[in-house]
């Protein structure tokens, strides 16, 4: 199949072990590989400097050199947007990266800039804002910070708690809280611009930030929406989505892009999703079409500990 190589591998088993069961050849990248949960599982994790400290990148490419690594999939988000600028100097060395240009990315990094991007090509979204003073009492809002992964510093407040919880937050925006049912769409979007997965899911409980009860669904407008907002958001390669059905309308609401692997899709791929066999560079799809998936599968995550010798 190939060899690939996952950053920030982690804790991420699930999705480890989809690519090996489709024989890729995998190996991993962390900040400490005795710490990483898919040691047990992947053949070789590579240890590397912090996505922030000096080398890091010589690292990855380095890495990719030696190991002859032809497929490169970044799982952590504040390293995507300088990946995308080496992506040309990754393919030259024979390693093609599965990453956003990064115009694409500094609108989906951004949720300001998202939710600008959203309201100029008319995708509905929440009011968002910037600063406090337009802030009005007409419905709960959403503090979160401009910027970041995994759901945290994420306050629902009243028009009087906003500046309270202001404080607490890095970089802070303002969201209007939308009351309904919280989606989840994982897409895949081939090199070319085809689309060639949506899976909707509702998330159904949510801890620390990543999904831990989830169901897949068929709802053929929001896989609709979600397509016309593809066709507007030049992406490439696996994408989380997050929107909000909101209670009494039934309007959809897009309120963030994660161009990245979710933490909830696993249960896409054991929907029948095969990522593995889309990063292959011979992978070819009927044209506007979808690949099917199964309905009414819910995923009950729960934490498993691995012991490992010192």
């Amino acid at each position: 199949m190939g060899k690939l190589l996952l950053t920030a591998i982690g804790r991420r088993v699930q999705l480890a072990r989809h690519f090996i069961s489709y024989g890729w050849d995998l190996e991993g990248s962390d900040l400490r590989a005795d710490e990483c949960a898919a040691q047990g599982l992947v053949k070789m994790i590579h240890e590397v400097p912090r996505y922030n400290e000096e080398g890091y990148y010589d690292r990855l490419m380095e890495i990719c050199l030696m190991r002859e690594i032809g497929f490169l999939v970044p799982l952590f988000e504040p390293e995507l947007i300088q990946l995308s600028k080496l992506k040309k100097r990754f393919n030259d060395s024979g390693t093609l990266v599965f990453v956003s240009n990064e115009d694409s990315l500094r609108i989906c990094l951004n949720k300001y800039n998202l939710a600008c991007f959203f309201k100029e090509n008319g995708i509905l979204t929440p009011d968002t804002l910037n600063n406090e003073r337009n802030i009005d009492s007409l419905s709960k809002w959403v503090v979160k910070p401009c910027t970041g992964m995994g759901g945290k510093q994420v306050f629902i407040a009243t028009h009087e708690e906003v500046g309270f919880y202001s404080n607490k937050v890095s970089n802070p925006i303002f969201q209007r809280y939308i009351d309904g049912q919280e989606y989840s769409i994982d897409v895949f979007v081939a090199e070319d611009g085809q689309v060639l997965s949506v899976v909707p899911r509702l998330r159904l409980e949510v801890r620390a930030g990543e999904v831990s009860k989830s169901i897949t669904v068929i709802d053929e407008e929001v896989t609709s929406l979600t397509l016309e907002l593809l066709s507007k958001l030049k992406l490439f390669g696996p994408a989380t989505i997050q929107g909000i059905k909101e209670e009494g309308t039934g309007r959809f609401y897009f309120i963030e892009v994660n161009p990245r692997f979710g933490g909830g899709v696993p249960l896409t791929i054991e929907a029948g999703i095969p990522y593995a066999k889309f990063l292959k560079a011979d992978y070819r799809q009927e044209p506007n079409t979808l690949y099917p998936y199964r309905a009414g599968l819910k995923m009950l995550r729960y934490d498993e500990a691995i012991f490992v010798g010192s």
